[in-house]
């Protein structure tokens, strides 16, 4: 009796199944396993699909019963991948369910590993069905230690290799990390555990700066933490209650942001901040956000580095002029008038009649671990929107500032 998935929440089994799609057409070219399925909706729509679901064996049904969501078993390590067949991926499925099965290799060594395309029963139950087809195939009367149980074996025995345990690299599989995320252009899930980078030569030293682009220090928020983790691969330092990556910790404020400037062992020459945001969430005065400004950047100035400071983006969870839209555009004219050095974020997140790009930031509110107030980030196509505005800037002022020339 198989498992049966749960009633989904009011967002309607439609919209479910619509996500779900996406999730998997993301990762079509390689295929994408179950927990891939389950970060990538968590990072699309911030919910947990377990929370939904409660068990992976549910999930399995539900995705074993979605039309044109099929898997196969990855040959090399024994994994579950899974497809979804659209119009423009449609020759590519016919493709890969056309390629000869494992079977037809050496010895059939690869034959326990093979999953048949036709089957609709979930992970759970295809290797049971192995072990269990002899005494099936065997009749009634075949029970265990019958002597049809003798007669199957010699039936099947060229076909189906009986377990072998004393031969432990049958059931070894490769570690997850060998899979890489489509969102990180850094892999190795090793090194990330263990909060070991090697970084690469537009990167600053990750066990000096913490996250970096284009050898630009990264100083921000949870907005600057999800470009930091999601598109340029940075792990969260391990140890902390809240999530944090160098000096982009969630729930950064001004005031803060100050004091881990004068108390980190490293600070680069070149450092792009953005924070300022939890701040407004707060709701602080407009007269503690300019003092806490000045104190972030008089921290740099000790050091001896004058920060790049970028403009805030729209707070997306409040539009219309509020007192909130009206102090961050007070602050991103504060911050372009008294520095030196600046980014203007905030003109490309907005139209040309000053309404906000809903379409960069994520469909509603979510948690973070550094403030009790939620936040509305950037999604996908926001975070990818802002680096290109940053490579820009950066681009533009290497090519007519002495200053920054330092490749």
């Amino acid at each position: 009796m198989g498992l049966l998935a749960p009633t989904t929440s009011c967002d309607g089994e439609e919209e479910l199944q619509v996500q779900l799609r996406s999730v998997i057409i993301t990762r079509s070219k390689a295929g994408a396993t179950v927990d891939e399925i389950i970060d990538d909706y968590r990072e699309l729509t911030g919910v947990h699909l377990l929370d939904r679901f409660y068990t992976h064996s549910a999930l399995l049904n539900y995705l074993f019963g979605m039309e044109g969501v099929w898997c196969s078993t990855d040959g090399a390590h024994g994994l579950m991948l899974w497809f979804c067949r659209t119009a423009r991926t449609k020759h590519v499925v016919d493709m890969i369910q056309a390629q000869r099965s494992p079977r037809g290799g050496p010895g059939g060594s690869n034959y326990r590993r093979y999953m048949p395309r036709a089957t609709g029963a979930p992970v759970n139950n295809f290797q049971y069905c192995y072990s269990t087809a002899g005494t099936q195939m065997g009749g009634p009367g075949t029970q265990m230690g019958g002597p049809g149980t003798v007669e199957s074996q010699d039936l099947f025995g060229d076909m189906m290799p009986q377990p072998q345990p004393a031969r432990p690299y049958r059931v070894r599989r490769a570690p997850r990390a060998e899979r890489r995320h489509p969102y990180t252009r850094r892999s190795g899930g090793q090194q990330r555990s263990a909060g070991w980078r090697q970084s690469r030569s537009d990167e600053l030293d990750f066990s000096m700066y913490g996250p970096s682009y284009h050898r630009h220090q990264l100083v921000g928020d949870d907005f600057f933490l999800a470009i930091a983790k999601w598109e340029l691969g940075f792990s969260f330092d391990p140890g902390h209650d809240i999530d944090m990556s160098g000096l982009c910790i969630s729930g950064l404020t001004l005031s803060e942001a100050a004091k881990r400037v004068e108390m980190a062992p490293f600070i680069a020459d070149h450092v792009l901040v953005n924070v300022g945001t939890v701040d407004l969430l707060h709701g602080r005065a407009m007269i503690d956000l300019i003092h806490d400004f000045n104190q972030l950047v008089a921290r740099f100035r000790e050091r001896n580095v004058e920060p790049i400071m970028t403009t805030l983006t729209p707070i997306a969870n409040s539009g219309g002029r509020t007192t909130m839209a009206e102090r961050l555009l007070k602050l991103n004219e504060y911050i372009c008038r008294t520095c030196p050095r600046t980014i203007d974020l905030w003109k490309h997140f907005v139209h040309a009649d000053g309404t906000v790009r809903f379409e960069c930031f994520q469909p509603g509110p979510r948690k973070v671990s550094g403030s009790i107030m939620p936040h509305v980030l950037w999604n996908k196509l926001g975070r990818q929107h802002m680096l290109g505005v940053l490579g820009n800037e950066i681009a533009a002022q290497l090519t007519t500032s002495e200053e920054w020339r330092y490749y």
